[in-house]
């Protein structure tokens, strides 16, 4: 099997008038490595906050790696994550996001799952609560977004990348 690597972006949200529904892709990124071994489980946190994160089961990238693992009924026989955070945890950063998007898009790399990048949202979404953090970790810029389903039912969310211009 293949190694994979993902970078994902802090994000901040609840911009303005826009509670639970705008987040911003922050340029501060987590990089997460995803390497399958013939067994057991290793996962190293390097960097921001490394000593807080914890590298047992209980690491949320592998909670959310082990989610989508689980759906597909298919895993790696053993696995190594190594983490490279630059998003300080507990910061109204996103870091929590970050975690998950990373082992979502990982773990579906990895094991060629071949989820859409829709799929993957409505996941993360599930797992975090809402969407306006985890939207724009996954696409980056300014987005938009609301829920398709009841307050409390887990499901579909709509998402609008918002064009925003770059200045040098």
């Amino acid at each position: 099997m293949k190694q994979v690597t993902v970078t994902v972006p802090a994000t901040t949200a609840n911009l303005g008038p826009g509670f639970d529904c705008l987040g911003l892709a922050l340029n501060l990124h987590n990089t997460v490595t995803f390497r399958p071994v013939e067994q057991g489980l290793k996962i190293s946190v390097a960097g921001e906050g490394a000593e807080a994160i914890p590298t047992d089961e209980s690491n949320l990238v592998y909670r959310a790696a082990q989610q989508l693992f689980q759906v597909v009924g298919r895993k790696p026989a053993g696995l190594i994550i190594e983490q490279n955070n630059c998003v300080p945890a507990s910061s109204g950063l996103g870091s929590s996001a970050s975690a998950v998007v990373a082992g979502l898009a990982g773990a579906n790399a990895l094991i060629n799952a071949g989820f859409s990048q829709s799929a993957l949202l409505d996941m993360a979404a599930e797992m975090e609560g809402h969407a306006d953090n985890v939207a724009p970790a996954f696409l980056g810029g300014l987005v938009l977004c609301n829920s398709l389903n009841q307050p409390g039912e887990p499901g579909q969310f709509h998402t609008e990348q918002i064009p925003t211009p770059v200045y040098h």
